[in-house]
């Protein structure tokens, strides 16, 4: 089944419940825009059921479990000079 159905923008576009029951997405879906369109699609089955932010809390507190110790002095205070060679 295919329906198109041409809306003026005021706010936004609400897409109806019952629009995406009927094409089929279930409750999760994935948006993806380009450049002259907006696509949404079933999301993935197998996606983590992990919040982003703690996702990316955890694997920021392994960032330096593997690090070496450096022999530069003062590597935070002299960052950019050590990086770029530029006195801060």
């Amino acid at each position: 089944m295919q329906k198109e159905t041409e809306l003026d923008i005021t706010q936004g576009v609400w897409i109806d419940e019952q629009w995406l029951h009927k094409a089929g997405l279930g409750p999760r879906v994935q948006v993806e825009m380009r450049t002259g369109e907006i696509r949404i699609r079933a999301a993935s089955k197998n996606v983590e059921e992990v919040k982003p932010s703690q996702k990316g809390l955890d694997l920021l507190k392994t960032l330096g479990d593997d690090a070496v110790v450096g022999c530069l002095e003062n590597s935070a205070r002299n960052h950019d000079r050590y990086l770029y060679g530029k006195q801060a």
